[in-house]
């Protein structure tokens, strides 16, 4: 027995290095924090920052699939769609549903299946992707010294916040074909 624990011991030397190895491992890997990245906010704060509508978007999306998803600002949808956030206390079961079938719609223009950040994008190149329902999205960055992304000539008022490994962009309007477009336009003007 004595043999055994001696420092001469070839099985003993080997025992006590990979314990210690194993140990040094588990222990780096329990403390290992989350790497902090720029635009990621907590939810509390990504979800003011986006809004009503923008966060009922962003919540259809499944956050362990990368997706890049262009989000009207709350201004956006307001001014560009007439949707204001509906009062809960008189709003009926057919105003939710055609809520959120026009913010799902809104979604499948407006999200490609991709991860897109502003260094992803050349500069003076214009990129094309196809979002969820084959709409194509052209892509440029914002020409002069501004920083951001122009995404069918709707501009991005926030960039790279983050929900999951869902990338959001804030924008400046709402990404639509000109037929859903038409159809607000003409329900405006009656």
């Amino acid at each position: 027995m004595r043999r055994l624990l001696t420092k001469k011991n070839p099985v003993f030397f080997l025992f006590l290095l990979i314990t210690t190895s194993s140990l040094t491992i588990l222990t780096f890997s329990l403390l290992r924090l989350p790497p902090i990245t720029a635009g990621k906010l907590r939810a509390a704060d990504l979800s003011e920052e986006l809004g009503f509508f923008g966060n009922m978007m962003v919540e259809m999306l499944p956050e362990d699939l990368v997706f890049t998803a262009f989000v009207p600002s709350e201004k956006a949808f307001s001014r560009d769609l007439g949707m204001t956030k509906p009062n809960s206390t008189k709003s009926s079961l057919e105003e939710e549903e055609n809520t959120y079938a026009v913010v799902s719609r809104i979604l499948g223009f407006a999200v490609v299946p991709y991860k897109i950040e502003e260094g992803d994008i050349n500069k003076d190149k214009t990129a094309s992707y196809e979002s969820l329902i084959g709409f194509t999205l052209k892509i440029w960055r914002k020409s002069g010294n501004g920083r951001g992304l122009v995404v069918n000539g709707v501009e991005t008022e926030k960039m790279g916040l983050k929900r999951g490994k869902v990338i959001v962009h804030i924008m400046d309007g709402v990404i639509m074909d000109s037929d859903f477009a038409q159809s607000f336009d003409s329900s405006s003007e009656t």
